[in-house]
């Protein structure tokens, strides 16, 4: 698509504006961060997608295969006009005017039209529905699991010395997590919450959101949809000291989001049908999720189904 320019007064002066990307979807985190006058920088650029800081509040920036989400800035495809590193450099300046980002000192991308995303609420759920859920989903899962990250957790009971790596080191982890849920859940945490063994899953294993990152903020989301939201905020209140020192501001951003109960579309639309009961689209709901990242997708679902797995007893 041959690119659009513009000229128009800005900060003054007089500046050639190349009409960038127009936003057909804007995360409910990332709605925060547009008010007039916030500023920041392009503080990471890949292929499909820019991360943006304004005013300290990360968004990411991309087409619809970035898929909604709470930080996401989702574009409309008709008016990409290239690769998203085509058309911004890292450090360039980014500021907020109107209904239209100004980033560098001539892209605009325009937010005129674009629609809020907010997760949507839980359908109506109790212990039966969750139970059947779950065993739909366990029914649904692909006989092959990545090796890498933290899908294999997905298969319990599992020996820790039969786990690859990365899901052995998290394995002590996941299960004292599952210890914390189910105590909560019966209601039975008479004594101080300690979820300092969690803090070791923060930035465990490479990319860009570690496994670890992944797996507690999939289980941040599911305490939300299972309103356990005291004990989602009481493992937050242990880990934010530490995430600042042991992950990337990337996947801190996306892990505050977590602890506000916000994760992506996928990661909703699968639990929300897990706790309901509907079991006919797990299978795509499965593959949604394993298609982000490299193992996002399956780390955050890893820590999700634990939450659940711990939230119900098992049927006699």
């Amino acid at each position: 698509m041959d690119a659009i320019c513009k000229t128009e007064q800005f900060c003054g002066r007089k500046v050639t504006l190349l009409m960038g990307p127009r936003v057909a979807q804007v995360g409910c985190i990332a709605t925060r961060s547009l008010r007039e006058g916030a500023s920041g920088v392009v503080a990471a650029v890949f292929d499909r997608s820019c991360y943006i800081t304004l005013d300290g509040q990360w968004i990411c920036v991309g087409p619809p295969g970035l898929g909604a989400g709470p930080v996401n800035v989702v574009c409309d495809p008709c008016n990409l006009i290239g690769p998203m590193s085509s058309l911004v450099d890292l450090n360039d300046f980014a500021i907020w005017h109107g209904r239209t980002l100004r980033v560098g000192s001539s892209l605009m991308i325009s937010f005129a039209g674009a629609k809020p995303w907010f997760p949507p609420p839980p359908g109506a759920w109790n212990r039966a529905t969750v139970r059947r859920g779950l065993s739909a989903f366990a029914a649904a899962l692909p006989d092959m699991l990545p090796v890498e990250g933290l899908a294999p957790l997905l298969r319990p009971p599992m020996a820790c010395e039969g786990l690859p790596p990365i899901a052995a080191a998290a394995h002590g982890n996941a299960e004292r997590l599952g210890d914390i849920v189910r105590a909560a859940a019966r209601h039975t945490q008479t004594h101080p919450l300690d979820a300092r063994p969690l803090v070791s899953l923060l930035g465990l294993g490479p990319g860009l959101t570690p496994s670890g990152d992944d797996f507690l903020g999939g289980a941040l989301v599911a305490l939300h949809v299972v309103a356990l939201e005291p004990l989602r905020d009481a493992i937050w209140a242990a880990l934010e000291p530490h995430a600042a020192g042991l992950t990337n501001d990337i996947s801190r951003a996306h892990l505050a989001a977590a602890a506000e109960g916000c994760g992506s579309e996928a990661l909703h639309a699968l639990l929300n049908d897990v706790i309901t009961g509907q079991t006919e689209a797990l299978p795509e709901r499965i593959a949604a999720l394993a298609a982000i990242g490299h193992t996002s997708g399956w780390d955050a679902l890893a820590g999700a189904i634990t939450v659940l797995r711990s939230t119900v007893p098992p049927s006699s």
